[in-house]
């Protein structure tokens, strides 16, 4: 049986590890691999507050249509549409893993952490159009929350296979 201590232990150690995987998910989603330069970000951001215009010229080169990407990419295959499909899911994944380890004791339900990962994505695409950097796509949103949902499917079913295999040892 585990201890209060242990278990506080345990979760800092995810909660560590989550932050971390955030950091890295704002790296290489909106900073595309480059260093954190706040400044660049500051003057980015000001370009775009200093011309509406370029706000709204972003959005409408981005994708707002729910499944248009993915069809298009589901139609033509290339290899960069194959690493962008399950890129965007897998990128995920270690969020519903990590939010399944971290609230194991509360029984966090699939669904809560399906809108985790969606509004997650969905504030690194608004990032994304706010710093002018990238492009805004729903089809991202929508791929990265189902990453972080079957992220969580495979914490579960590996939660329930070690618990099953505990079973059949008594």
């Amino acid at each position: 049986m585990k201890t209060n201590t242990s278990v506080n232990i345990s979760n800092m150690k995810v909660g560590t590890l989550l932050v971390i995987y955030v950091y890295m998910l704002v790296k290489i989603i909106l900073l595309k691999f480059n260093s954190l330069d706040l400044g660049f970000l500051w003057a980015r951001l000001l370009a775009g507050l200093q011309q509406p215009s370029l706000f709204s010229q972003r959005l409408h080169t981005g994708n707002l249509v729910p499944f248009q990407e993915i069809s298009r990419s589901m139609h033509s295959l290339t290899s960069h549409d194959i690493f962008n499909l399950f890129g965007n899911v897998a990128i995920f994944m270690p969020l519903g893993i990590l939010l399944g380890l971290m609230f194991k004791r509360e029984g966090m339900p699939g669904m809560r952490i399906f809108i985790c990962a969606f509004f997650l994505s969905l504030g690194l695409e608004i990032a994304q159009l706010l710093f002018m950097i990238g492009q805004f796509d729903v089809d991202d949103i929508l791929l990265n929350s189902a990453g972080g949902f079957l992220g969580f499917v495979i914490y579960r079913l590996n939660t329930f296979i070690i618990w099953r295999g505990g079973e059949s040892l008594h």
